[in-house]
């Protein structure tokens, strides 16, 4: 299994990566954040254009995808530069 030390040192990575303590741990909620900003940013256009993904199914992604976040990380989501279809798809996403 290897040397114990190097895993006890990947412990904190593994804790991040399984999301564990997420409402009380700023660190995990940061990078929630930034892997809900990546999504929006650099993979939503290509996603959203999937044959088999309707725009109630990308609604309700974006509603997860938009609860995972902090209130900073909403914050800085809304003022993104994104398409006008993904900020269409946010409006109706935040509507209910």
């Amino acid at each position: 299994m290897g040397n114990p030390e190097k895993r006890v040192s990947h412990d904190p990575i593994a804790s991040l990566i399984r999301k564990e303590n997420l409402a009380s741990d700023e660190e995990t909620r940061n990078l929630e954040d930034v892997a809900c900003l990546v999504f929006l940013d650099g993979q939503f256009d290509d996603f959203e254009k999937k044959s088999d993904i309707d725009e109630d199914k990308m609604v309700e992604i974006l509603r997860k995808t938009w609860g995972k976040m902090s209130e900073p990380g909403r914050q800085l989501a809304l003022h993104m530069e994104l398409s006008d279809r993904a900020k269409m798809l946010i409006g109706k996403a935040l509507e209910t």
